[in-house]
C-alpha cells in the first residue's frame, strides 16, 4: 500500500488522558515517536503520523503538529524516518522457559547434515554448561535428518561415552538418548512401551534403538535431575530476553505446574519480568493425562501467583500427539490402517470442560488431529450447553487437520482458532504427514483461512522452541504459504493465504484478547499501555518475501525498553 492511500486513513487524536498522568510544565511526556508509519491495529486499520508516551501510557495519537505541545526538556524524541511503529506482538502459546532451557543446553540446529549435527554434538561434549548433574541435556533435532525419524543410540554412545544424554526433537514429542541414559531408566528390551507412548526398538532383535516417543520419554525424565533453581531462573530470564528481541511483550506459556509458576512470580518480585503472561496452568508440566485432582489443587491455589503482568487463569488440557508419528487421533484411521486412542474418554473430557469453564478459566486445548479437534469441540459444547455462555475465551491450538463441518462451531461456540502458522506450508516433514494420512488430507492442513470466513477468531503462536519465536517469520508464512526462507517453492492448502492485516490481527490485538489484555494492549490507543515495537520497515510497503527479513529495532513493554537497536 503506498504511503498516501494510508495516510487517508490517517487517526489524529488531539485528546489527552487524565491530565495527572502528564508532566508538569516544560518538562514534557517521557517518548514521542515522529515521522512514523505508525499501524494502530485497530477495527479500521487506521494509521497515524506520530504518538506520545509518558508513565508507561501512550497519551496523544496524531500527527507531528500536535505532538509538539508534549514535548520538553526530558522529552526522549524518536524520528521514525519513515520506519514502521505498532503494537508489540503478542504470542498465543509459546515455551519460553523451554526455549530459554534450551539456549542453556545443547541444542541441535534443524535442517542439519549428519556432518553438522555431529559437530555440533562434539561442541556440547566439551562444553560443561550443558550438564545438569552429570546429564547432558538439551535438543532441537528434526524427525526428518533421521531415517524414520528414528536416531539411534550409537553417535551419541561414540560422542558422549558413558556420560547420560537426553535430546528432545523439535516438536518436543520425541526424546534421543545413549545407552547410559537408558541403561539408568531401566530401559532394555523387555521394557513394556507405556500407554501413549513407544520405545522404539529394532525391527529384528527388540533392542531399544535409542528413540523414544510421546509418554515413553517419561522413563528417562524420572530419573533425570532437575536444573538448579538458580539455573532455571537464568534459562526463563533468556527466553524472555529472546522474546523481547522479536517484539512480544505478551504471550501464554502452556503447560505451567507450581514450580514454573512461582518462577514467573519471582522473575516478577524481582522486576525482572518483561512480559505480559498468561499462565495455562497443568500440575504435571505439558504431558498428557495432567487433570486429575492435582490439576484442581493447582488451581484452588493459583492466586498466589496472580502478579501486575501474570494471569493464572487458564489451563492447558492436551488430547492427542502428531500426525507425522501416527499419534493424533483422526475421524479417519491413518493409512495403514492404524489410528490413535484420544488420551482421554469422551465422557470425562466432557465433564472435565464443563467444570473448568463454571470456574470461568480458560481452558487451552491442545488438538492436532481432526478426531481431537471434533472431541474438543464437543466438549466445549457440551460446557456451553450446561453452563450458558461466558466471556472464558477458550481456545484450540495447534489445528493441523479439521473436518469441514467443524469449522463453523469455532464462531458458534466462541472457541478461538490458535494456528502455529509458521507451519503452513510444504515443509521437510510434508513426507511424513502424506505417507501417514495422504495428500488430500494434507491439503486440507491449516485452513486459516476458511476458518476466517467460518467466524472463527483467528490467534497466533509460535510453539517455541519448536520452531522459531519471530513472528515476522509467521506472518509472511499465513500470507504466502510458502517457504518463508526462499522465494518461491510449493503452497499448502488452496486459497487458505490471508492478507497482512488479518496476519497482524493474529498476532496483536486478537491474541490481546484471549489473553485478557485488551483494555491495555493489542492495539494503539490513548490510555493503553506503551507496548510498542519499531520495524526498520514498512511491512505495507515491501514485497511479501521480505517480511521475514524485517527486523525490530526496538521494543517496549509498559513504556520500559525491554529491546533496543537504535
Amino acid at each position: 500500500m503506498v504511503r498516501g492511500i494510508q495516510f487517508l486513513l490517517l487517526y489524529y487524536f488531539v485528546t489527552l488522558i487524565n491530565a495527572c498522568s502528564l508532566p508538569s510544565s516544560g518538562e514534557g511526556v517521557d517518548i514521542v515517536f515522529i515521522n512514523g508509519g505508525i499501524y494502530l491495529s485497530n477495527e479500521s486499520h487506521a494509521w497515524a503520523e506520530a504518538i506520545g508516551v509518558h508513565d508507561g501510557a501512550i497519551v496523544m495519537i496524531g500527527s507531528n503538529n500536535d505532538i509538539k505541545e508534549l514535548i520538553g526538556s526530558e522529552t526522549n524524541i524518536i524520528d521514525l524516518q519513515d520506519k514502521m511503529l505498532l503494537p508489540s506482538f503478542h504470542d498465543g502459546h509459546a515455551h519460553i522457559e523451554y526455549g530459554g532451557r534450551d539456549k542453556l543446553g545443547c541444542g541441535i540446529n534443524g535442517r542439519s547434515s549428519d556432518i553438522s549435527i555431529r559437530q555440533q554434538l562434539n561442541n556440547c561434549a566439551t562444553n560443561l554448561d550443558h550438564r545438569i548433574d552429570g546429564w547432558v541435556t538439551g535438543g532441537g533435532w528434526e524427525l526428518y535428518d533421521f531415517p524414520d525419524g528414528a536416531p539411534s543410540s550409537e553417535m551419541l554412545d561414540e560422542i558422549f561415552g558413558d556420560r547420560p544424554v537426553f535430546l528432545s526433537d523439535a516438536f518436543g514429542h520425541n526424546a534421543w538418548v545413549n545407552s547410559k541414559a537408558m541403561e539408568l531408566a531401566g530401559i532394555n528390551s523387555t521394557t513394556v512401551d507405556p500407554p501413549n507412548g513407544t520405545i522404539v526398538r529394532d525391527i529384528n532383535t527388540g533392542k531399544p534403538l535409542g528413540t523414544l516417543r510421546e509418554s515413553a520419554m517419561d522413563i528417562i525424565l524420572k530419573v533425570l535431575p532437575e536444573l538448579t533453581v538458580e539455573k532455571q531462573y537464568e534459562s526463563l530470564l533468556l527466553g524472555i530476553k529472546e522474546a523481547n528481541k522479536f517484539g512480544i511483550t505478551a504471550f501464554i506459556e502452556p503447560g505451567v505446574d507450581h514450580a514454573l509458576a512461582s518462577l514467573y512470580k519471582n522473575l516478577e518480585d524481582n522486576e525482572d519480568l518483561n512480559a505480559r503472561v498468561m499462565l495455562a496452568l497443568s500440575p504435571i508440566s505439558e504431558l498428557p493425562g495432567s487433570v486429575g485432582p492435582e490439576l484442581f489443587e493447582l488451581l484452588a491455589e493459583r492466586e498466589q501467583y496472580r502478579g501486575k503482568f501474570i494471569n493464572p487463569d487458564s489451563v492447558k488440557v492436551y488430547i492427542d500427539g502428531v500426525i507425522e508419528t501416527r499419534t493424533s487421533t483422526l475421524l479417519k484411521p491413518y493409512n495403514d490402517g492404524s489410528n490413535f486412542l484420544p488420551f482421554y474418554k469422551q465422557e470425562e473430557l466432557e465433564l472435565l470442560f464443563q467444570k473448568l469453564d463454571k470456574m470461568k478459566v480458560q481452558i487451552h486445548t491442545h488438538a492436532i488431529g481432526d478426531g481431537a479437534i471434533r472431541n474438543a469441540l464437543d466438549a466445549y459444547e457440551y460446557a456451553f450447553l450446561e453452563n450458558g455462555p461466558n466471556n472464558n475465551r477458550h481456545l484450540i491450538v495447534h489445528l493441523q487437520l479439521i473436518e469441514n463441518k467443524d469449522h463453523s462451531r469455532f464462531g458458534e461456540l466462541s472457541v478461538a482458532a490458535n494456528f502455529q502458522c509458521l507451519w503452513c506450508y510444504p515443509d521437510p516433514y510434508i513426507g511424513y504427514a502424506e505417507d501417514a494420512v495422504g495428500k488430500d488430507r494434507v491439503e486440507r492442513f491449516y485452513p486459516v483461512r476458511s476458518l476466517q470466513k467460518a467466524g472463527a477468531m483467528l490467534v497466533g503462536g509460535s510453539d517455541w522452541n519448536v520452531t522459531s519465536l519471530n513472528p515476522l517469520e509467521a506472518i509472511e508464512t499465513a500470507i504466502r504459504r510458502q517457504d518463508p526462507y526462499t522465494d518461491n517453492g510449493p503452497t499448502l492448502g488452496k486459497n487458505e493465504e490471508v492478507d497482512l492485516y488479518t496476519a497482524l490481527d493474529m498476532y496483536t490485538r486478537n491474541a490481546a484478547y484471549v489473553m485478557r489484555l485488551e483494555d491495555k494492549t493489542g492495539t494503539i490507543e490513548v490510555g493503553k499501555r506503551a507496548d510498542l515495537i519499531v520495524l526498520d520497515r514498512n511491512l505495507f510497503n515491501i514485497p511479501t518475501t521480505e517480511i521475514s527479513e524485517a527486523k525490530v529495532l526496538l521494543t517496549l513493554m509498559d513504556g520500559k525498553e525491554v529491546f533496543s537497536l537504535l
